[in-house]
């Protein structure tokens, strides 16, 4: 009897330790992936700040009569080598968040972001005659169809290639399709956009499917 009690009181004193270790692992993997969303959502906020701050300065210049062009330019370049590098960051919290739908929120925003800091290097661009390249990746956040993720996996290193050997010369701002954002459907429309990966250079040059660093750079 004395046996049979302690194997049952070894038992449950187990059973309790394993509860315990569970609800830690549970608590600690939320606690993580909390964090993981309210860095991206702080970092999406100081780049929000970042985008009104310049276009203001830039409205304000052109108010003032001054050339305000110079600034502008320098300002966006600037902005475009930034919000490329917390764009990589983004993704590296992604691959591991568990908590999807604050994460889905975060990214359509910062999607909103970058579309919006397209445009503005689009109306710089033309109206100070500048010579940078836009080179817009449409992809799938989401690919179900294991051939486009792998392709979607190699064209995101090339492209990481041609941003790190033209730096600031390139404006990249890659561009989930498929997470309902209207001013994406609506780009991604126009354009025609079926299949992926496809890059669209200076809104002009449309490149679907897989394509190496030289054939881009032949068109830029």
């Amino acid at each position: 009897m004395v046996k049979e009690h302690n194997e049952k009181s070894a038992f449950g004193k187990a059973l309790v330790l394993t509860v315990i270790l569970f609800l830690v692992g549970v608590s600690l993997g939320v606690f993580i992936e909390s964090y993981r969303s309210n860095s991206i959502k702080d970092q999406y906020e100081e780049l929000e700040f970042e985008l009104l701050d310049s276009k203001l300065r830039t409205n304000f210049y052109q108010l003032m009569g001054e050339d305000f062009c110079d600034i502008a330019v320098e300002d966006n370049l600037a902005f475009s080598d930034r919000i490329y590098e917390e764009g990589k960051k983004i993704e590296v919290y992604a691959k591991f968040n568990r908590l999807g739908d604050k994460l889905i929120e975060e990214k359509k925003k910062y999607t909103l972001l970058k579309t919006e800091f397209w445009l503005n290097s689009i109306l710089l661009r033309d109206k100070c005659n500048e010579d940078y390249e836009t080179v817009v990746y449409f992809y799938l956040d989401d690919p179900q169809e294991d051939n486009i993720k792998q392709s979607q996996n190699v064209q995101s290193r090339i492209l990481g290639d041609l941003k790190e050997k033209y730096g600031s010369e390139i404006m990249l701002i890659p561009l989930p399709t498929d997470l309902d954002v209207s001013v994406v459907n609506a780009f991604v429309e126009l354009n025609d956009i079926t299949m992926f990966p496809t890059i669209l250079i200076n809104e002009e040059i449309k490149l679907e499917g897989l394509h190496n660093l030289e054939d881009i750079e032949k068109l830029i």
